[in-house]
């Protein structure tokens, strides 16, 4: 009796034991899908009352400082705290003003460098992703406001560099033209994906099959809110900077690399230079562009190597710079001088 009793306790604990193990597995599995989900990357939001919606000046200079507090989250997947430390590479500017009334304007302690703060893209202990805060300060020059009131709108703009990474399963068929009929694991056919955790997303794969090939049509999209910029565009986000963006420095996103295990894919075309390459800029016209890539089986031996259909996944790698923006309607009202 009480060895029987003995056996059912360890059941009862075993039992215990085995579904805490699934549920600790479950969520695991959950938290990886989560990772790379969403159309957005670094957003940012004007504080309440940061500053307040109206600002009274006289003719003390020290009550006419004003403070900017801006509120910043990295809702993707990117980057990933193992590869670097903080936020992307990017900066937040402050612009909407007329710099010979609103002056010295500045971010604090470096505030406005994003990869200074604690913006790391979400992972398994952060699913919600960083946020953190940015302060910039400035002076109303109280002698150069030559009227009673100033509306005007502050805009923030956050321009960082971002990364896209897509990993679909797709169907390898080295044999399309048989005429024998056979079960199959898989049929090749065209990808829907959505959103991989970044303002620009991998949005179709299309498929096509031949004796010697396989031919991917990718599609990528601008899902976010902002403007997607070239690599080398960045230091012309600055808006009282000394260069302005030009038309050939937007819409276009450098494909790093498309791969199935260690093998790249040949490329065309690309925006910059139409010859075969396994990386390039990919041009977007009303947000979106494409790009054929190519496995052939000179470079894949497992091509050769099965004689059926099989699945391996498709990796996909995007690279850019990303542009979001903020605004905050203002009114700076100036007090009469006391004459007392």
């Amino acid at each position: 009796m009480a060895l029987t009793k003995k056996f059912l306790i360890f059941m009862i604990f075993f039992v215990l034991l085995t579904l805490i193990s699934s549920c600790r597995g479950k969520n695991v599995e959950k938290s990886i899908e989560e990772l790379r989900t969403g159309t957005q990357g670094i957003i940012l939001n004007f504080l309440p009352n940061n500053p307040p919606a109206m600002i009274h000046v006289d003719k003390s200079h020290d009550k006419n400082n004003f403070e900017v507090i801006l509120e910043l989250k990295n809702l993707g997947a990117f980057p990933q705290p193992e590869t670097r430390i903080g936020g992307p590479k990017g900066k937040v500017y402050l612009s909407g003003y007329d710099p010979a009334i609103i002056t010295d304007v500045k971010a604090k302690d470096n505030s406005d460098d994003l990869e200074r703060r604690a913006l790391e893209g979400k992972s398994m202990i952060n699913l919600n992703g960083g946020s953190d805060l940015a302060f910039f300060t400035g002076r109303i020059d109280y002698e150069k406001l030559n009227v009673e009131r100033y509306d005007l709108t502050l805009q923030a703009t956050a321009c960082y560099e971002y990364e896209t990474i897509a990993g679909p399963t797709i169907c390898i068929e080295p044999n399309p033209y048989s005429t024998i009929q056979e079960k199959k694991i898989c049929e090749v056919s065209d990808t829907q994906l959505s959103g991989q955790g970044a303002p620009v997303a991998v949005t179709k794969i299309e498929e096509e099959a031949f004796e010697r090939k396989t031919q991917f049509k990718i599609t990528i999209k601008n899902v976010g809110n902002g403007d997607v910029l070239k690599a080398d565009a960045f230091e012309k986000c600055d808006p009282y900077g000394t260069k302005k963006l030009e038309r050939d420095d937007i819409d276009k996103v450098y494909l790093q690399e498309v791969k199935i295990a260690d093998n790249q894919l040949q490329c065309r075309p690309f925006a910059t230079d139409p010859v075969t390459s396994t990386s390039g800029y990919i041009r977007l016209i009303n947000g979106e562009g494409s790009i054929i890539c190519e496995l052939s089986k000179d470079i894949y031996p497992n091509y050769e190597r099965s004689k059926t259909a099989f699945t391996t996944p498709l990796t996909i790698r995007l690279n850019y710079f990303y542009k979001n923006t903020a605004q905050r309607n203002l009114q700076i009202k100036k007090e009469a001088e006391d004459f007392s």
